[in-house]
């Protein structure tokens, strides 16, 4: 039987997508060690509101770290945006029907402090998996011997990891995976193909893309099947 890898980097709050491409994996690689890029979904990602939906962004320090890695990336020291994330979720979300299971460990992560990003990041990634039943084992990319060239380095991970296959995002990920690279190092190179689920939000309407809490707090209990089988 085949041992499946994926890489992903360590977002905030992450979407559906992810947990869609991670659950079907044995090894998920968190790509920590690549360079932190603004304006992604690292530090940030999106909730429903009334209005649509809002970022939930994590002030981190950049100036003068251009070239800093994720795993490198520290938390701003200003203690707000903590409070304010909470009570954002709580006020966009209380009424929902499963907000209130999830509400203590949400309510004892914001009030810790994080001085790494990527710490905070895989708390809430590790308890998402969890509550979607996904198991899956869990390395770090810093710990690997990996090529700096962009698919040498997913063969590598692949290799180190005692795998035989990857699991690719769909999408624009065909446009940059060297296929041919992957077979010749005898590793079959899939895609995941994840369609977006539709189900009830907070709000009329639906608003696709929101971080994975929204399906949690809506759904519970029956968010795996709908995350895995729409």
């Amino acid at each position: 039987m085949s041992r499946l890898l994926t890489a992903h980097q360590p977002n905030y709050l992450p979407w559906l997508g992810l947990f869609h491409k991670v659950g079907q994996a044995d090894v998920w690689v968190v790509a920590a060690d690549v360079q932190f890029t603004k304006h992604g979904l690292i530090n940030r990602n999106r909730i429903r509101t009334a209005a649509g939906w809002q970022w939930l962004t994590v002030p981190v320090r950049t100036r003068g770290r251009s070239l800093q890695s994720i795993r490198e990336v520290e938390i701003a020291e200003d203690p707000s945006w903590r409070r304010k994330h909470w009570q954002t979720l709580q006020g966009n979300y209380h009424r929902t029907p499963h907000f209130a299971e999830h509400a203590d460990f949400l309510e004892s992560v914001y009030a810790r402090e994080w001085p790494y990003l990527i710490d905070l990041n895989l708390e809430l990634c590790t308890y998402l998996l969890e509550q979607f039943g996904i198991e899956v084992e869990i390395r770090r990319s810093s710990t690997l011997a990996l090529s700096p060239d962009r698919n040498q380095r997913l063969v590598d991970m692949v290799h180190a990891c005692n795998c035989d296959a990857y699991l690719a995002g769909g999408g624009g990920s065909k446009n940059y995976l060297d296929e041919d690279l992957f077979r010749r190092a005898g590793i079959d190179c899939r895609f995941d193909s994840f369609a977006h689920p539709i189900y009830s939000q907070a709000f009329p309407g639906f608003e696709p893309s929101m971080t994975a809490l929204d399906l949690l707090f809506n759904c519970g209990p029956a968010s795996r099947e709908i995350l895995f089988h729409g």
